[in-house]
This record gives structure tokens, C-alpha cells and sequence, in this order.
């Protein structure tokens, strides 16, 4: 009994350790989700890629993805690896996030903080700055339209500040480690149970 809640409980925490390092990201069109590897950002289109980065606009090297840790001005990059990519139109939009299911039809115009037209990007390369204001949730729509005239969006969601939903994982790890030392500690110091026997009884009276 114990080796098996103990085993629950590292699995448990795997999982936490897990959600504090992965990108809370949907995905639209083909492909995988959104991924992060080394603090890069990836929408997929089928098996090819763009790679997207936060950069702070004041100079600092430091890079990052789905979690920007400081509100001001952040350049975002995107490269794209596919060559042939740079001769299709890429549109960008950035809207914040309104934490509930976004339907296909929806308008996002109202909810929209950056927009970027359709547009060829032949360097293969291309970014752009922004300033926020305050911290909050928000989400990234590429969308890539083919030579054919089909359009595929991927998304991906990012953070920008220090909100409460980057400090749940560590939350739950202290929670699932505490839980671990309270079942050490009732395994390593079980409660002795008292039987009554019949003489027990019997001096008893």
C-alpha cells in the first residue's frame, strides 16, 4: 500500500514538474501543437516549422517563449526553416487571451493587441516590437495561406509578467512533497494496535 501511494505520488509530481515546463499552447490547421524547446517557441505546419522568440527590447540577452517575466517593450522574432515558406504569406495576430474556449467564428478584433497583414517574407526572417502596458495571458495566431489559396493557422499561448498561474506547478510540487513525508511518516511510525485477551480481561474485573 505504501510503494503504491508513494508510487502515485511521484507520478503525480512528474506531471506537476511537467506542466511548469510545458507551453499552454492549441493547436490550429495540421500539424503538432505549439512546442518549446530552449526557450523557443515552434508552431509546426505539417512537419515544418517557425521558430518564434522573445527578446526584451532593452538589450538584454536573456531569450524567451511562453513566459515573458517583465512588462515593457519585447521584440519578437520568428524564422522560418522552410524555405519554401518564403513565398507564401504569413499573417500574424496577438490578441490577449480571454481564458475561456475561442470558437472558429469568432471576431477576434476586440480582443486583438497586435495584427500583421498577410504578407512575404523572403529573408526567411522577420520581427517586430511591442510595449505592454500590464501583465495578463495571451495568444499567438500564424497563419500561413498556400499557393492553392488554403489557409492554416497555428497558435500558441504566452504569458508576460508574473501572474498566478506560473506559480500553480511549484504550488502543487510543495503540496504532493508534503503529502510524500506525511505517508513516510505514518509507514515508519505505525500505530501499535492493543488486543484484549481473555485474562486481560479477566485481571481487568
Amino acid at each position: 500500500m505504501f510503494v503504491r501511494a508513494m508510487k502515485s505520488c511521484f507520478s503525480a509530481l512528474a506531471l506537476c514538474f511537467a506542466l511548469a515546463s510545458a507551453t499552454p499552447a492549441m493547436a490550429g490547421g495540421d500539424g503538432p501543437e505549439a512546442m518549446v524547446m530552449d526557450n523557443m517557441c515552434m508552431v509546426m505546419f505539417g512537419y515544418d516549422m517557425i521558430h518564434i522568440t522573445a527578446y526584451e527590447a532593452n538589450g538584454a540577452r536573456d531569450q524567451y517563449c511562453d513566459h515573458i517575466p517583465v512588462v515593457g517593450s519585447i521584440i519578437f522574432t520568428f524564422d522560418i526553416a522552410n524555405p519554401e515558406f518564403r513565398d507564401y504569406p504569413i499573417e500574424v495576430r496577438i490578441i490577449r487571451d480571454p481564458l475561456v474556449p475561442i470558437s472558429a467564428d469568432a471576431d477576434l478584433e476586440p480582443l486583438t493587441i497586435i495584427h500583421l497583414p498577410p504578407k512575404l517574407y523572403r529573408t526567411g526572417t522577420f520581427n517586430f516590437e511591442h510595449t505592454f502596458t500590464e501583465k495578463g495571458h495571451f495568444i499567438g495566431f500564424v497563419t500561413l495561406t498556400r499557393p492553392n489559396g488554403q489557409k492554416e493557422t497555428q497558435l500558441y499561448k504566452f504569458m508576460v509578467g508574473q501572474t498566478l498561474w506560473a506559480f500553480v506547478p511549484q504550488a502543487l510540487g510543495v503540496v504532493l512533497i508534503a503529502l510524500m513525508v506525511a505517508a513516510y511518516w505514518r509507514h515508519s511510525h505505525p500505530k501499535t494496535k492493543t488486543k484484549t485477551t481473555e485474562a486481560d480481561a479477566v485481571k481487568s474485573s
